[in-house]
């Protein structure tokens, strides 16, 4: 509701001051409003810095907090009074999560990259009412399919949707080192029902990991075990933690987001390691289809999710490529057929990656940039 009510009031105001406001064309602000530059900004600084872009452009990386701060020779690191500030002179401004709401100018270009491509609903279309969403000349949408989709979440023209790849998704298509590996790596990414957080549930399933209650964790193990599988599970940094333990099992391994980040570094290298991914709502399960693995969706809450969240893809049951599991016998059929090399979604996989992504070769970064007209 302070949001909502701040949109309308002081910041319709610095809107009004930021058309009179000249811009410098060699500063990009890269804007993250929590958790530091993560996302898609993280491999999009990258390549700036790679590409040698800092070399005619002042690159700086607004966060919340100076515990994000990362001191690097072609950055600068600002906080988030910082950031405000310098949205009035920046030519560039790319946000991940959040947003600075002050309209662009006519000769500024913002740009929203969110945080993943959308599988349920979003912006407007929740029922969290934070007022307008639209503050970028353009948000990226993966494929003409979220022309729509975000006009109506964000409400914007289809025009102010730019069809481009994730820059997070540039990792899969990297070379990466083969790990000899003794056993088949599956990752499970739930994504949160209930977060202390953001202040609301999308589901009324309150397990930690669905279909599982603490004392089935051992039994999980085994079977596991005897399928020479290890399964990494990586909490929602949304979730609520208060059912959360750190507990390490031989081939059970569940973490915090946090804990997951500080054990294996990158989710998305990691994902490039792994044989399957196990999720249900996520936006990751989306990503992971440009990988073209196998990928099981454990969605004992799908009709709950769908009268409390709701989804930007419907019916959603046709954007999910693999088994739908709502017990626990079926997801130990669907870890047999990895240990098997069962694989029987390819097609159906092929088809969905179709509808949500219409590059996948790696070039977000340098698309974006080129269309953003930044020259080196």
């Amino acid at each position: 509701m302070l949001k909502k009510v701040l949109k309308i009031t002081i910041f319709k105001l610095f809107s009004a001051l930021n058309i009179f406001i000249k811009k410098n064309n060699n500063i990009i602000l890269l804007y993250s409003a929590n958790g530091g530059i993560n996302f898609n900004l993280l491999p999009l600084k990258n390549y700036l810095i790679k590409e040698g872009y800092s070399k005619n452009y002042k690159i700086y990386c607004g966060v919340n907090s100076k515990k994000f701060f990362n001191y690097e020779d072609d950055v600068i690191y600002l906080n988030k009074v910082q950031s405000f500030l310098l949205f009035f002179k920046a030519m560039y401004v790319f946000y991940t999560t959040g947003q600075i709401p002050i309209k662009p100018s006519v000769d500024q270009l913002v740009i929203q990259l969110h945080h993943g491509i959308t599988f349920k609903n979003t912006g407007a279309k929740t029922k969290i009412n934070n007022g307008d969403e639209h503050f970028f000349t353009f948000c990226v949408g993966s494929s003409e399919l979220y022309k729509s989709i975000y006009s109506q979440s964000f409400n914007c023209f289809p025009c102010n949707v730019l069809v481009n790849s994730e820059p997070m998704t540039d990792l899969f298509f990297e070379k990466h080192i083969k790990h000899c590996k003794k056993e088949k790596i599956v990752i499970w990414t739930p994504t949160f029902r209930q977060s202390n957080y953001l202040g609301y549930s999308d589901s009324n399933y309150v397990q930690l990991l669905p279909l599982f209650k603490n004392n089935d964790y051992e039994e999980l193990n085994s079977v596991l075990h005897k399928l020479n599988i290890k399964l990494l599970v990586k909490i929602h940094p949304a979730q609520d933690l208060s059912l959360y333990k750190n507990l390490v099992f031989s081939n059970l391994k569940i973490y915090s987001s946090s804990d997951f980040d500080k054990k294996y570094d990158n989710l998305y290298k990691k994902l490039c390691e792994s044989d399957a991914l196990v999720a249900d709502y996520s936006s990751l399960t989306l990503q992971y289809l440009l990988l073209d693995k196998p990928i099981c969706y454990v969605i004992p809450d799908l009709e709950n999710y769908k009268n409390l969240r709701g989804f930007a893809l419907n019916p959603p049951e046709d954007f999910m490529p693999g088994p739908k599991i709502i017990n626990k016998e079926q997801f130990y059929r669907f870890l047999k057929d990895i240990s098997n090399d069962v694989d029987s979604y390819v097609s159906q996989r092929n088809i969905v990656k179709s509808l949500v992504h219409k590059y996948s070769d790696g070039k977000s970064c340098k698309r974006l940039i080129e269309f953003c007209g930044l020259k080196k």
